[in-house]
């Protein structure tokens, strides 16, 4: 045999041996899959998975171009702007206080944005921390008192200014994220619907609010007065169902993330018990108190609590939070 028939002979084996190969990876992929006792992907109640994409949603993640304006806006205050210029102004507040400046670095590093809304930003200082951040931060205010008091710098710029929530100046989904820290509690109940359904129209995609669910208040001096200015209390199942109502559902894992508790305190640990909210909206629930230490606003104000309150239906201690994504 010459060396062509040689060649040929010892390419048969290799040949067969191919072919038996693909027929044996046909047959395999063929096969129906098994059977897995892993646990199926979870559910979102029908939504779309695009829903759950956040980055789909978001802004440019860089630059700091102010807001667009809604065409036609006017400026409007309240019934009770005067109210809180005198609190703000007049040692209701302690002076360049920020409570949503606790828990603002978590939030930076557990949601992706970069254009933010502070919603009641008080004395700015949260719009300000955000900024040193490197975020595009604005915020709107119902004082005008305070804003021209504590921080001038920001509103001579454009990064503060007045107004109220159930008004906003900006376009619909001009910001990723709408942060507001303990202001809803203290608006009307004649305004909720109005007040959730503009922070729902201007954010893109994030809303992270904390709200107080409390009645108690820890007095300032001989003043009194703050205790009654938690004008709307409310369940957690309530706002969450109001957001809902306007197109924001809840951020469990966000919510999962933020929200302290605490099991292990126990009836005898709890002390001034209240009922607070409404029979007839959310019904009513309770809020104690326990000792249990907790740095209030920035970590350089030092600012100690020896005492905290607890809603005991769920275990979930002060500040209570609230996360949300709008649905587009």
């Amino acid at each position: 045999m010459g060396i062509d028939g040689r060649n040929r002979s010892s390419m048969v084996p290799g040949l067969m041996g191919f072919a038996i190969g693909a027929l044996f990876i046909t047959i395999l992929s063929s096969a129906p899959a098994p059977k897995s006792s892993a646990a199926p992907a979870p559910s979102f109640s029908g939504v779309p998975s695009s829903f759950i994409e956040d980055e789909l949603f978001l802004g440019p993640q860089s630059g700091d171009v102010p807001p667009a304006r809604r065409s036609g806006y006017v400026y409007r205050s309240n019934s009770y702007q005067d109210l809180y210029d005198k609190t703000w102004t007049q040692g209701g507040y302690p002076s360049q206080s920020c409570w949503g400046c606790r828990f603002a670095p978590d939030v930076i590093n557990k949601i992706k944005f970069h254009t933010v809304l502070d919603a009641g930003t008080g004395n700015g200082a949260l719009v300000r921390l955000m900024r040193d951040h490197g975020k595009s931060a604005w915020g709107v205010e119902l004082s005008r008192a305070v804003l021209e008091k504590e921080c001038p710098d920001m509103l001579q710029k454009g990064y503060v200014e007045p107004g109220i929530l159930t008004n906003l100046p900006y376009e619909d989904n001009a910001f990723d994220l709408v942060y507001s820290a303990d202001v809803l509690e203290h608006i009307h109940p004649e305004e909720v619907d109005a007040v959730v359904k503009e922070l729902v129209r201007v954010t893109r995609r994030h809303l992270f609010l904390s709200i107080s669910l409390k009645g108690h208040t820890k007095a300032t001096g001989n003043d009194d007065a703050e205790a009654h200015r938690h004008t709307m209390l409310r369940p957690k199942t309530w706002w969450d169902a109001k957001f809902a109502q306007y197109g924001a559902v809840v951020n469990r894992e966000m919510h999962w993330a933020m929200q302290e508790k605490d099991s292990h305190y126990t009836r005898e640990d709890m002390r001034d018990c209240r009922w607070e909210g409404s029979e007839t909206e959310g019904g009513k629930y309770e809020v104690c108190i326990v000792d249990n230490k907790w740095l209030v606003g920035r970590r350089e104000q030092e600012n100690l609590r020896r005492d905290r309150c607890i809603t005991p239906a769920n275990n979930d201690l002060e500040p209570w939070f609230f996360s949300y994504r709008k649905l587009r």
